[in-house]
């Protein structure tokens, strides 16, 4: 499945080779190639049970028994995630002596994930803060007291 992700991939990038969109994709601004590329990945990450997998992933390598159990999920589930995000180049199985352990295919994936995580619960900060500004404010009343 790998096999037939990647030659998508590669595909994709001989189709915008030596055009605009091509030199755009190589300098870093969004084309339709970038945005489509940048789409297929991020939705491995649209699922829930999949952000838990790779949050479990973030630090080492793991078996899937492990990722199930920090995840919250079953053994099975956990291996069916993990097949749909190693076809798509999200992680990476290695065997060693009879377990196979998962890992982040990339540390960079991590970092991108942080910097949107940080700049996500920054702007819920600013909205938060902007939210209670604007809140009509009670003014403050006298209680009479009975004489």
């Amino acid at each position: 499945m790998l096999a037939s992700y990647t030659t998508g991939v590669v595909a994709k990038l001989r189709k915008y080779e030596g055009n605009a969109e091509g030199e755009a994709w190589m300098n870093h601004t969004m084309s339709d190639a970038s945005c489509e590329l940048l789409g297929d990945f991020f939705a491995t990450f649209a699922h829930t049970t999949r952000m838990r997998i790779f949050c479990a992933l973030q630090r080492d390598e793991k078996t899937v028994t492990e990722i199930a159990n920090e995840a919250g999920v079953s053994i099975t589930n956990a291996s069916q995630h993990l097949r749909l995000m190693r076809d798509r180049g999200a992680v990476i199985a290695e065997k060693h002596a009879q377990s196979v352990y998962y890992r982040i295919a990339d540390p960079r994936f991590v970092e991108a994930a942080m910097l949107i995580r940080e700049a996500l619960s920054q702007r819920y900060r600013q909205n938060a803060a902007q939210a209670s500004a604007s809140a009509p404010r009670r003014r403050a009343t006298r209680v009479l007291q009975p004489a």
